[in-house]
């Protein structure tokens, strides 16, 4: 495992648990905002990424995953930013359906666990979608939100997410990123936090339509600054 607190290039062929000869290769640029404990990690088809007795996360392909933090890791859920990028050996014809046609979030139905990892968590909401072209590949953008309760919560900082699918031109890897968003006119995660009632009501609150149409930059961090560093991604 490659750890760096602030790196302006990584490159790792190696990681701690011994390099997956069917990793995908990836090398990505991360500027010094991102770089927080960066680690870079290589995992086998069938391999669990937890090591957890109670929770596993098994991919269904041999995967490469980047993964940081924006700014400080701090404690606050609200004020967390961890970031990842997941590479597959594996052409996901869901993504690449969603890249070709999909409208929206919802008719595109992106969710990593169970496309990658067989675990049946979803996500609820799907705002904010885009069609967006890459050096590697096309993809897709989206915020989500995901919380363990069976709620509409709506959006709030604690929970926000900023999502990336793509495929490769060469039909051979999918691409996907996350990282944790807040925004300064949301609320925080906590007892206050406003339940829609419906999947309607949800697309018609106030902070729904605020994540929906404000500037890419008024997020924290800002979302073309993460596209800038999904950018820079190579995978051979």
């Amino acid at each position: 495992m490659c750890k760096r607190s602030v790196i302006a290039t990584v490159l790792c062929a190696v990681a701690a648990v011994g390099r997956a000869a069917d990793a995908p290769q990836v090398s990505l640029s991360v500027p010094p905002p991102f770089a927080t404990e960066v680690t870079v990690e290589h995992y086998r088809k069938g391999q669990d990424l937890l090591h957890d007795q109670n929770y596993h996360l098994i991919p269904v392909a041999p995967l490469t995953q980047y993964h940081g933090w924006f700014g400080p890791r701090v404690a606050d859920q609200a004020d967390m930013h961890g970031w990842k990028v997941d590479v597959f050996a594996r052409y996901s014809q869901k993504a690449a359906a969603a890249c070709a046609a999909a409208k929206d979030g919802y008719e595109a139905d992106l969710n990593i666990e169970p496309e990658f990892f067989g675990v049946d968590e979803r996500s609820y909401m799907f705002a904010r979608f885009e069609h967006k072209q890459f050096s590697w590949g096309s993809a897709v953008s989206f915020l989500s939100q995901t919380v363990q309760e069976l709620a509409l919560y709506v959006p709030h900082n604690g929970h926000l997410r900023y999502e990336v699918w793509g495929v490769t031109r060469d039909k051979r890897y999918t691409v996907v990123a996350m990282i944790s968003v807040s925004h300064s006119k949301l609320g925080d995660w906590g007892e206050h936090v406003r339940i829609a009632p419906s999947m309607q009501a949800l697309k018609r609150d106030m902070d729904y339509k605020l994540v929906e149409r404000c500037s890419p930059e008024e997020f924290e961090p800002s979302l073309t600054a993460f596209d800038r560093m999904l950018g820079t991604l190579v995978v051979r």
